[in-house]
């Protein structure tokens, strides 16, 4: 999504265990918190955003007003390793979140009707450019290439082994730390735009499905996080599409095999479908509402395009609930504009589903 998201940034300048499906409730886990005041069924309206550190932590802080004004109900911060991790202070990068000012941001949102959802990017996603991310930077046995792609070069992103059991025995005591910080009953696991998945030089996945090695992965964050966590848990689903058939480019649909997954990972996990282009047609959210899943459509800029996502959405939501809202994904305008509460893809696009 990342790489993407830089292109058309650039353009407009000139990111098993099995449960069964259904098996919980939205009475059970609220899709909002309703210590909040709101009904569980209410229309989510998003926007998400990457956050680094206490300083921009508290800059969001006093983007919320604006937020809420334009009619935020939630906000998910993407943490992944910018937080101050007692279970392994190791894997902190030198940017990090305190756990007293996601406590802090939390009550502020709260005061203002906004849930606060945190995410940790799982499977891909371990580096960025040439930098190796802490989990395989520290435990490069845990990488799902081992010893290759020298500071990255020739691969979008690394990714960590998905049949590794010592991966799972660290990152669920970070994600434990992050989610008691912001005091979450939803948490995001990413799971996007994951390339690398059943290498021939891993040698616990080489030669496996793709499909069932990133179900694996899923299923075992579901079984931390829905069954034993009571959290509800949402991630990307565009691994879950198969671009062939949806008609799209490689980052927002899977061209290497992990799309048979889609029936291979319980339906009570709310997909956050992403797509940034402009399109008449968006196959993929009538395609994962008739595969049992609530979606949450989410969408970025250009604004036209922004807005046709949102529309068709709507048009969906209309006989489906199981649309829950929008999401504005705000990526590097995040926190560098000065003034993210009046972005125009959000200011013009979450009015349209209050009170949908």
């Amino acid at each position: 999504m990342r790489i993407f998201v830089l292109s058309l940034l650039l353009l407009v300048a000139a990111g098993c265990r099995t449960t069964t499906p259904n098996a919980l409730s939205s009475k059970t886990y609220p899709l909002l918190d309703t210590s909040l005041g709101a009904p569980a069924d209410v229309t989510w309206r998003g926007v998400h955003v990457p956050v680094r550190d206490d300083e921009q932590l508290a800059a969001l802080e006093n983007e919320l007003p604006q937020l809420a004004a334009a009619g935020a109900n939630v906000v998910v911060i993407e943490v992944n390793y910018n937080f101050d991790f007692k279970s392994h202070p190791e894997l902190r990068l030198p940017q990090y979140m305190t756990r007293a000012k996601a406590r802090e941001f939390t009550t502020a949102a709260r005061r203002l009707g906004i849930q606060v959802i945190p995410e940790f990017d799982c499977l891909g996603h371990q580096s960025w450019k040439e930098t190796t991310f802490p989990l395989l930077a520290k435990y490069p046995n845990l990488d799902e290439t081992p010893g290759k792609f020298m500071d990255n070069k020739g691969i979008y992103c690394r990714s960590w082994c998905s049949q590794n059991p010592e991966v799972y025995k660290i990152i669920f005591p970070l994600m434990d730390e992050i989610a008691n910080a912001f005091q979450a009953n939803v948490f995001h696991v990413g799971m996007d735009e994951v390339f690398i998945i059943g290498d021939k030089s891993c040698p616990l996945c080489h030669d496996q499905d793709p499909a069932k090695l990133f179900a694996d992965c899923v299923n075992q964050l579901h079984q931390h996080i829905v069954v034993e966590r009571k959290m509800q848990m949402l991630m990307w689903g565009d691994r879950l599409l198969n671009a062939w058939a949806m008609g799209n480019h490689m980052y927002e649909e899977s061209m290497n095999g992990t799309w048979p997954a889609v029936d291979l990972i319980p339906k009570d996990i709310i997909i956050c479908d992403w797509h940034y282009d402009y399109h008449t047609n968006y196959p993929s959210v009538p395609f994962l509402l008739g595969k049992g899943f609530r979606v949450w459509p989410s969408g970025f800029q250009p604004l036209d395009a922004a807005k046709q996502f949102s529309q068709f959405s709507l048009a969906q939501r209309e006989h489906n609930q199981n649309v829950i809202g929008y999401l504005s994904t705000t990526w590097s305008v995040a926190l560098t504009n000065g003034d993210l509460g009046a972005w125009p893809p959000i200011t013009q696009i979450l009015p349209e589903w209050e009170g949908k």
